[in-house]
């Protein structure tokens, strides 16, 4: 399976941060958020990366092929000619690695957790089914979320240690997450897509994803992790303090 990062998105709510005029080349501890992204899929030993690009945005790959990551021989670069939302710059990829694709977005950041996709990688060899990263979200760091991404709840599959996502709630993008005990699970900016995923009605991957829950064939792949949402000024903020910036 190949590891597939989106890259192709305007990141404006940090616009100010932004690197060459891109987000994902800001960076977090001496190491840019995409290198970090590359690192992660590498360690869960991928067969490579295609990282979605834009034409607004050569500094991604210039950038990649002047610090060394390309001369390894395992990025390929595709483009996304408009923004046209995740799915349709998920589509590009596949002529490249197929329909089966573990996704990694550049903006999220796990705190003490060594490598997600490792994880989502292992659930996905276990159930053979889509799987999505999942954090328990806590404060103080989780005060600054909204609440999309908010999981229904978990269900334990009968005979499996891993659990089934029962469904992804509606978006409210103007309310702030619920912060309760115990806490509630957000999914993260990481998953596993099988072929399943791309034959379910949906505009976007929200709703494909929902689709795939309501037939409990999507699992979770539970992070112990301070997930950090890098592509919002809290966020971003929050990180660099985290790490004494």
């Amino acid at each position: 399976m190949w590891g597939v990062i989106p890259a192709a998105g305007r990141g404006s709510r940090v616009a100010d941060d932004h690197v060459n005029g891109c987000k994902e080349l800001i960076s977090i501890n001496g190491r840019t958020m995409l290198q970090r992204t590359i690192d992660e899929l590498r360690a869960a030993e991928l067969e490579g990366i295609v990282i979605v690009t834009s034409p607004e945005k050569p500094a991604i790959q210039s950038t990649l092929e002047e610090s060394g990551e390309v001369a390894r021989g395992d990025i390929i670069f595709v483009e996304q000619s408009k923004p046209n939302g995740l799915v349709d710059a998920l589509e590009k990829a596949i002529p490249v690695c197929g329909e089966e694709m573990l996704v990694a977005t550049p903006d999220n950041l796990y705190i003490r957790h060594p490598c997600p996709a490792f994880e989502l990688m292992n659930v996905y060899r276990s159930s053979g089914r889509s799987v999505v990263g999942v954090v328990p979200v806590v404060g103080d760091w989780g005060e600054m979320l909204k609440d999309t991404g908010r999981v229904d709840s978990l269900n334990r599959v009968r005979s499996s240690k891993y659990r089934v996502l029962s469904g992804i709630l509606e978006k409210r993008k103007n309310k702030p997450f619920p912060i309760t005990d115990p806490p509630r699970w957000r999914c993260t900016g990481r998953m596993v897509l099988t072929s399943e995923f791309w034959r379910q009605t949906g505009y976007d991957d929200v709703e494909k994803l929902g689709s795939l829950a309501s037939q409990g064939r999507l699992f979770a792949a539970e992070l112990d992790a301070d997930y950090v949402d890098v592509g919002i000024p809290t966020g971003l903020t929050y990180a660099r303090e985290y790490y004494g910036e």
